[in-house]
């Protein structure tokens, strides 16, 4: 209580006053929030919606159009004769109504639609004007109407009892929002000027364009105002494809201060006003700071406006008088209602005019000023008078979004007090609009409202009462008679009842029509009793009931806008003037920075100044901020002039005097209302003076321009599809590229053949052909084409042809010929050498001169000798006649197919059909085969000892060819004879005077040609020891003479595998022996499965050489010709079950990535814009978009070689399969591909629906993408000026290049260009990081997915660089046979390995950051490394050339792991290497040759297939020191030697297996090795490994070598996994590909 007692006064300097703030927090200090901006609407009652949730009411409602042209329809005339101009019968002005928008503007901004667009449009009647189907001036091309929803509140919409709340984006206080803006930053912003500084004395920025501060600043600034289009020049956007500019407005605190020239006057009186006051201020208060002056001027803007609204222009708006001012209640919600926002505010339609005047001053006698708007094309045009005084007023429907154009025209206003002016500025419509009235108080609406107000510019008109009707069912508002019931008012069921209570001036036939209109249909009033079918009077209902009882239902079916306009008399009706009054009364009352308002501790305003502020009207301010004076303008601008008011006489007497004929007189009504509404008394009547009512049908106006639709995809459709053909270009040319490439190395390998070609005659020379070369062409065929060959006719009578490379391609032997014909082409440099015995040899010569050389040298030699026929043709003819080597193969086909029939008994050979023409019978029979022919036959030499031999046997006419006759009956011998007859035709091959002996001399020369014919490579002294000890097997001395009886018995012991003894053709298809055709075909067939085990004999012999044979538990000694299988799918499932389970669980993760964001689109954001532009596009788009994140992520694992390499000596090999992770980096990154072409082709979708859409949608949308107003986003905007857009762009040719040089071509001839386009995914990665950075669908979400594996990966390459740049020096350098070149360099320190790992090495002499995988051939106990390195591409043949001159150091990374090191996991293991792939395994044979106890393998297979044994030289060595250990086991397959019973090969196989019995080691290799003949089988030497270890139930197969043949190993694994006897074992394998 003590404290009560002391005064506190405040220094005003140290403590100003509390300011109101701008966004309407803390005006209630109980609840801050109440009255803020962006708080939901209130609601007298519960909205209607569809669903009791948000979904706007359809069905029943009428449609908006037809309501609006039915009640809302303008007559060309008013009045009872029909004559009379529809204007305010109570002298209303088009001021007031104009002002009434800006006080709208003040408390009200519902506008905006919500975000994501919601649209709810308006179906247009077939029989309206913006039909599609109405061929007519102003049509739209559309069937309905655009209408997005209001923005709302999100916490709401979710349930019936939390319905959706639409919210007012500004405060519903009269603070001055229309100038101010509703944030401290905007209101910052209108105090800055162009320069950047701040306005000084608190005043609002001005622009300096403009003198004496009249106009804010030019929005140069870009503030975020509204910028629909102008529909006026609707047509030049779509020419120009943008709008225009938002820089073109002033700046005002509301952003659609700038709708119209109307609205914009009053915030610039209001900036003026503001200026006015901060100006008188800041020089009466010297110590007040430019805020504290800016603050004050504001608070005395507000407190007048606040007056002028409340107590001045709602009295002329309502009729009457808000209740007296009862003082601040903090109890009182001031929001807006929403019975206020979609229909009671909305009254001031009815009273819009469809245009205004301008007019001079007084001085200038008050005469109206010619706008000529859109008429306007130079200055001069200003200057001339018009006709009629209305035809060049600012016309409503066009000055939407133009406002500044009527202020700033040029104009010489008559001179005064103020000096010349030269703009129009505001005055002149001010003026104007106070000295017109404005529309009657009815139900019409100017046409300039209802069907030409502006919207967007796909619909760029609208009809305004159409939208008044949507909105309330949009915002979920109750019927008609519901609002009335609200407010107090009484429900009306009849047209009787609303005329009675509403006194309504709206005509009878018009409420007549709105009853009529809103009855619902028959279908709808079922559930009505009324008109349900009578069952006892004949099941027929009563008429008049049903239509009464659909008369009194269509009165619930009324919309608030529609049944509140029409109740409209001289003011608004009850209903809406209830709701106005309710709406400005709380706003009034709750409002604590109210200017009546002196409940403060220190007043805001004194008592003095409250009642100044009461004094001020409009009136005087306009006086104030303009410069217009007492004369221009009556006292009260809300009414027209009035006759015999006492304040206006100045004005009457200058201005309506002066020119009498400009003004209008009417008579005026004036009607008193007590408190409830009532007339009191009679109407008074006035004479008013106006201008003439603005009415097209009697006062010529501007036209409205015609509604225009725009399609948003013009201007895409040429970046849209350039676009995607030029991806499509990029893509095809990168995939043209590897081609390209390859073909470009083969001509620089052509361009090295040139050089050789010019020294061709040296190297002819120099090899000691005698003879001259001639360069030419040989034509092969017309598919085939030509091939550059060299020309030599030698001394013997030959001609041949060698290839540049100095290799012969053919050869015709002209000895023994009596004739030669040749045919010379008459019109080319060709030459025909006709071959009856062969084939055509198709010359081509570079001249005529080189021809003719050509043709006197075989003249000149053959002279003679051969006779010379030569003929003379043209081309065509001569290359038709020809006879090509194709032509030549098909005749032989043949031969050999008719042969083979007669020779093993085929009744109906292959081909059969061709053969049975006579013609070609004949054509057969006649053939001969040239020695060459046979060769090729037999896939051998033309100069191989075999073939002669052979070829001279066979010939037994010795004519050099080989005929039908005599050709079959070698092939019976082979088909029918016994042993001893194909041992007879050998001996008889090498017999060659038939005298029945062989010479020791011939016999030796036999066995030598026999290893010459299977290009094996054998030791001299190794042939006499065989041919010693094979003769002493016989009983025969050396010097002895070796008979056929003799040489039977030397090849006795193998009778039976000479028995099936064939001669096999190359490319030919020969049916095999039959059997079962002799007595012994049981045991022949027996024998022939026995020995299908390659090596069956030979191999049971080397296991038991190995000591393996034992005694096995069981053992299935029985060899089965067809295996049963069981089912295939388990037996895989089985073995590759850990495989299975992770590309599985990658499928099902992908899957569920792809599902969930599927759902999401489709489901969660169902209703969201980007779902509703795009359709499932998007669903899709953003699912694959996922998939590709976690595929590519995940890829950087599969990348972690080091991780990989250590984690599978861990227990997690058991569970993971890391070998396969190569393999599964190709699977990861196939479904990123392929989602990745989801993705693309999705998104070109999309982008097409994107850029059908407004730019209003997108700016929602893409809030990301900043972008100007007037600008439209085409296709090429999202795509090259986005970041997302771009990026994706880029992204696609950069997956093309990666993937394209990914593929096997590629990697094969252009390595080099996979290795570079690889080595760019940080690239790859940095691109896709920008491109979801863009946010234009989604936040970005590549770091959830990249995060984990790139630091894994970050980590592992940490450890790959820390050794990969130590240089390593190389010790030696050997070059081996077979382009093999061993490196042997330094094992760095630390460097541990296991044996079958592998290495990345670079060369420094070569390229320093390229590195190639090799396999390590050394063993991890070795002091240094090494590497076997095969000569077959550019990086390994330039390390073979750059180590045979010099040793310079490498780069080393790794080691890394993979299968083969898991050799010793298995207790029988299967090592098949093919050529060059031996090198993992020569580590492991190694390893195990230096370790006494290799783990848990007990036995090893070490298999090689290569195709001469001069291949494995270089490991003869390392093999030879593993043959020690009875652990391993070592074949031998050389697969040039033909099959082992081919006949060129049987001896040869014979002295193999007896060389290896002498002497413990193989003919060929000197080794204890078995070296077989031909391909292994590897199904049956597998099957045998099963036999052989029956109790091991895993075997681990490892193959390493060309694809075919590790394919070949999987598919016999496979099948022997599937076998149903296979007692439980299993055939691991692991395989690598070079």
């Amino acid at each position: 209580m003590a404290c009560d007692k002391h005064v506190f006064k405040l220094d005003s300097k140290s403590h100003p006053p509390e300011f109101q703030t701008f966004d309407g927090f803390y005006n209630n200090v109980f609840k801050v929030d109440l009255g803020a901006v962006d708080t939901p609407l209130l609601r007298k009652v519960s909205p209607v919606y569809e669903d009791s949730v948000y979904a706007p009411v359809k069905g029943y409602r009428k449609n908006p159009f037809e309501i609006s042209d039915a009640l809302m329809t303008r007559s060309p005339a008013c009045g009872n004769d029909g004559k009379v101009a529809c204007g305010s019968k109570t002298g209303k002005s088009a001021f007031l109504v104009f002002f009434g928008q800006q006080v709208v503007e003040e408390v009200l901004d519902a506008q905006r639609p919500g975000c994501p667009p919601e649209y709810f449009n308006i179906d247009i009647p077939k029989n309206h004007k913006f039909h599609l189907g109405n061929n007519i001036t102003g049509t739209t091309g559309k069937s309905s109407m655009p209408f997005l929803r209001s923005r709302y509140d999100y916490k709401t919409g979710h349930s019936p009892s939390n319905p959706r709340q639409q919210l007012n984006e500004i405060t519903p206080w009269i603070d001055g929002g229309l100038i101010y803006g509703t944030s401290k930053a905007w209101a910052d912003v209108l105090r800055t000027n162009k320069n950047g500084s701040l306005a000084p004395h608190g005043l609002l920025a001005s622009d300096e364009d403009y003198p004496e501060g009249l106009f804010p600043v030019q929005n140069k600034i870009r503030l975020p105002m509204a910028n629909p289009p102008p529909p006026a020049f609707h047509s030049n956007f779509i020419k120009e494809h943008h709008t225009s500019p938002v820089d073109r407005f002033f700046v005002l605190g509301n952003p659609r201060g700038n709708e119209n020239a109307f609205l914009l006057s009053f915030g610039i009186i209001l900036f003026r006003w503001h200026n006015q006051i901060a100006t008188y201020l800041s020089e009466t208060r010297k110590g007040w700071s430019g805020e504290r002056v800016f603050q004050e001027a504001r608070k005395w803007v507000i407190a007048t406006h606040q007056h002028i609204v409340a107590y001045n222009w709602l009295a002329e708006w309502l009729g009457e008088s808000l209740n007296e001012y009862p003082g601040y209640d903090p109890t009182v919600d001031p929001q807006i209602e929403q019975f206020f926002q979609t229909a009671a505010m909305r009254f001031g339609h009815t009273l819009v005019t469809p245009g205004a005047y301008m007019r001079d001053y007084a001085c200038g006698k008050c005469k109206p000023i010619s706008f000529y708007g859109l008429k306007i094309k130079n200055k001069e045009k200003f200057e001339q008078p018009s006709k009629f005084m209305s035809n060049y007023s600012v016309r409503t429907c066009n000055i939407y979004w133009r406002p500044r154009e009527p202020f700033l025209m040029p104009y010489k206003h008559c001179a005064g007090e103020k000096g010349e002016r030269t703009r129009a500025d505001i005055d002149p419509l001010l003026m104007g609009m106070a000295s017109q009235r404005c529309e009657r108080e009815d139900n019409m609406i100017v046409e300039d409202l209802r069907g030409n107000v502006f919207g967007p510019l796909e619909f760029s008109r609208r009809d305004l009462m159409a939208v008044n009707i949507q909105r309330g069912r949009d915002h979920g508002t109750p019927d008609y008679n519901t609002a009335r019931i609200a407010f107090g008012l009484p429900p009306i069921s009849s047209v009787k009842e609303y005329i009675e209570k509403t006194n309504t001036a709206t005509p009878i036939e018009i409420l007549e029509a709105m009853e009529k209109l809103h009855m619902p249909e028959l279908d709808e009033m079922e559930s009505e009793q009324a008109c349900q079918r009578d069952s006892d009077n004949d099941g027929i209902m009563s008429e008049v009931d049903c239509i009464e009882a659909r008369r009194k239902k269509a009165w619930t079916n009324i919309d608030v806008w529609t049944g509140g306009i029409l109740e409209t008399s001289d003011r608004p009706g009850p209903l809406f003037r209830s709701i106005i009054k309710d709406q400005f009364t709380r706003i009034r009352n709750a409002d604590r920075f109210w200017f009546e308002n002196t409940n403060w501790k220190t007043p805001r305003f004194t008592d003095k100044q409250i009642e100044r502020i009461k004094t001020l009207t409009i009136y005087d301010i306009l006086v104030s901020v303009t410069r217009m004076l007492k004369e221009d303008i009556q006292s009260n601008p809300f009414r027209v002039p009035v006759e015999g008011v006492e304040s206006d006489q100045e004005f009457w007497e200058k201005c309506v005097n002066a020119e009498p004929k400009l003004w209008v007189k009417s008579p005026c009504w004036k009607v008193n209302y007590d408190k409830n509404g009532d007339a009191i008394g009679n109407n008074v009547s006035s004479i008013c003076y106006h201008f003439p009512q603005l009415d097209s049908n009697y006062t010529p106006v501007e036209n409205c321009v015609e509604v225009g639709h725009y399609d948003y995809f013009s201007g895409s459709e040429v970046s849209y599809i350039l676009t995607y053909i030029f991806l499509g270009v990029v893509v095809l040319a990168i995939a043209s590229w590897v081609p390209m490439m390859v073909t470009l190395k083969q001509r620089r390998k052509g361009s090295d053949l040139v050089r050789v070609q010019k020294n061709l005659s040296r190297s002819f020379t120099i090899s000691g052909r005698v003879g001259t070369p001639y360069a030419g062409r040989e034509w092969i065929s017309s598919k085939d084409g030509t091939r550059a060959i060299a020309i030599l006719l030698t001394d013997k009578n030959c001609i041949q042809l060698y290839s540049h490379k100095n290799e012969l391609l053919r050869s015709i032997d002209l000895s023994g010929k009596e004739k030669l014909d040749i045919v010379v082409v008459s019109d080319g440099t060709h030459l025909v050498l006709k071959n009856p015995t062969e084939y055509d040899c198709v010359l081509e010569f570079d001249g005529q001169l080189i021809r003719s050389a050509f043709m006197d040298t075989i003249r000149e030699k053959l002279a003679g000798v051969i006779e010379i026929h030569e003929q003379y043709t043209a081309l065509k003819p001569a290359l038709a006649s020809a006879i090509t080597k194709h032509e030549r193969l098909s005749r032989l086909e043949n031969f050999f197919r008719i042969v083979f029939a007669q020779a093993f008994n085929i009744d109906k050979p292959s081909g059969s059909k061709n053969l049975l023409d006579p013609k070609m019978i004949r054509e057969v029979i006649n053939t001969e085969l040239t020695r060459v022919e046979f060769a090729d036959a037999l896939g051998m030499n033309t100069d191989s000892q075999f073939v002669e031999k052979m070829f001279g046997l066979v010939d037994r006419d010795r004519n050099g060819y080989i005929s039908f006759r005599e050709f079959l009956d070698m092939l019976v011998v082979f088909a029918k004879g016994t042993a001893e007859d194909k041992a007879q035709l050998m001996f008889e091959m090498y017999d060659i005077y038939r005298t029945g002996m062989l010479s020791s001399e011939e016999f030796k020369h036999m066995i030598r040609s026999m290893i010459e014919a299977a290009n094996a490579d054998v030791n001299n002294e190794d042939v006499e020891d065989l041919v010693k000890s094979m003769l002493d097997s016989a009983g025969l001395q050396r010097d002895s003479m070796v008979s056929l009886q003799d040489f039977q018995r030397i090849l006795g012991r193998y009778k039976d595998t000479l028995g099936y003894a064939q001669l096999n053709f190359r490319g030919l298809n020969v049916p095999e022996t039959k059997m079962g055709t002799g007595r012994n075909s049981l045991h022949e067939s027996a024998r022939a499965a026995v020995i299908s085990v390659y090596g069956g004999q030979d191999m049971e012999e080397s296991l038991s050489e190995s000591g393996l044979r034992g005694q096995p538990e069981e053992k299935d000694t029985s060899i089965l010709p067809n295996v049963e299988q069981k089912n295939r799918c388990r037996t895989f499932f089985e073995l590759y079950r850990l495989q299975i389970f992770w590309t599985l669980l990658f499928t099902m993760v992908v899957l569920a990535i792809f599902a969930e964001r599927a759902y999401y689109y489709s489901v969660e954001r169902e209703h969201g814009g980007l779902r509703h532009i795009a359709g499932y596009g998007v669903t899709i788009t953003r699912g694959a978009a996922s998939v590709m994140m976690f595929c590519y992520a995940l890829l950087l694992l599969t990348m972690c070689r080091n991780s990989i390499t250590n984690l599978r000596e861990t227990f997690l090999h058991r569970f993971i399969p890391f070998d396969n992770f190569v393999l599964f980096h190709k699977y990861i990154a196939y479904v990123g591909l392929i989602f990745t072409v989801i993705h693309v082709i999705g998104h070109s979708v999309n982008f097409y629906h994107i850029s059908t859409q407004t730019a209003s949608d997108l700016s929602c949308l893409f809030t990301d993408y900043f972008r100007s107003t007037h600008v439209l986003p085409k296709f090429h905007y999202w795509c090259y000026q986005t970041i997302t857009g771009i990026t994706g762009i880029l992204l696609v040719i950069h997956a093309a290049l990666i993937y394209i040089f990914s593929t096997t071509y590629a990697r094969t001839y252009v390595f080099r260009m996979f290795w570079i386009t690889h080595n760019t995914y940080p690239v790859w990665y940095i691109l896709m990081i920008l491109h979801g950075s863009g946010r234009l669908v989604q936040e970005p979400l590549f770091h959830n997915f990249l995060l984990g594996p790139l630091v894994l990966f970050v980590l592992d390459r940490l450890v790959t660089i820390s050794r990969k740049k130590v240089e390593i020096p190389v010790l030696r350098a050997e070059l081996l046979p077979s382009n093999v070149t061993k490196l042997e360099f330094a094992r760095p320190t630390g460097f541990e390995f296991k044996s079958g790992q592998w290495v990345r090495i670079a060369c420094l002499a070569l390229n320093s950051d390229e590195y190639h995988p090799f396999t390590l051939s050394s063993a991890p106990h070795e002091t240094s490394l090494t590497l076997h390195i095969r000569a077959v591409g550019p990086f390994t043949t330039n390390i073979r050339k750059i180590y045979e001159r010099s040793l310079p150091k490498l780069y080393l990374d790794g080691p890394y792991g993979e299968g083969h090191q898991d050799w010793w996991r298995y207790e029988v293991s299967v090592l098949i290497g093919g050529g060059i792939g031996v090198t993992p395994f020569a580590s492991i044979l190694k390893d195990v040759a230096a370790s006494a106890n290799p783990r848990n393998c007990k036995k090893i297979y070490f298999l090689w297939v290569t195709k001469t044994q001069k291949q494995f030289e270089w490991l003869v060595d390392i093999i030879r020191e593993v043959e020690k250990h009875k652990i391993i086991s070592v074949h031998i397959f050389v697969t040039e030697i033909y099959d082992k019973f081919d006949l060129r090969t049987v001896l040869l196989y014979i002295c193999e297996r007896h060389f290896q019995k002498v002497n413990n080691k193989s003919l060929f290799t000197g080794l204890r090795a078995v070296s077989h003949f031909g391909r292994p089988n590897f199904q049956s030497f597998l099957r045998s490994m099963r036999t052989i270890h029956p109790n091991v139930l895993k075997f681990g197969v490892f193959s390493c070598g060309p694809l075919p043949m590790t394919k070949k190993v999987d598919e016999a694994c496979s099948s022997c996994n599937n076998d149903i006897d296979n007692r439980g074992a299993i055939f691991q394998h692991h395989f690598e590909n070079f």
